[in-house]
């Protein structure tokens, strides 16, 4: 716990989004994607790195609720950044079916489309939710 507080008081005295946590949200959520390549494990990366981007989306005055919502979903990201984040990915590349190479070409394709419909679409409804007060 005491590496968080650490982490906390570094970006809190080195990193200023200066109230404009929207951007800040943007920056988490991006950094979020890049970072799920590296994680072949889902659950791994959801203990590792959930605290990390929480605290930053609390030092940075990021819509909490909102940062929570778009960083468990950017977990599903795993699956297409890379061949071995996701349960069939390994199966899929394993037995030949593609090369590694159109794995990355697609799977950048479907992430940047993923993303798109998760900024638009994902958090007007999370926003939607979140007034009716249904979260």
């Amino acid at each position: 716990m005491k590496f968080f507080d650490w982490l906390a008081e570094l970006f809190k005295n080195n990193l200023s989004f200066d109230n404009h946590g929207n951007v800040a949200f943007f920056v988490i959520l991006f950094l979020s994607i890049i970072v799920r390549y590296f994680f072949a494990s889902g659950s791994a990366y959801i203990v590792a790195m959930m605290p990390v981007f929480a605290m930053l989306a609390n030092v940075s005055g990021a819509p909490l609720m909102l940062t929570a919502l778009a960083l468990l979903f950017s977990n599903s990201y795993g699956g297409m950044v890379t061949h071995y984040g996701g349960a069939a990915g390994p199966v899929i590349f394993g037995v030949g079916y593609n090369d590694i190479k159109s794995w990355w070409l697609v799977g950048a394709v479907l992430t940047i489309l993923t993303f798109l419909v998760h900024i638009t679409i994902g958090i007007w409804w999370w926003n939607m939710l979140i007034d009716w007060n249904m979260l």
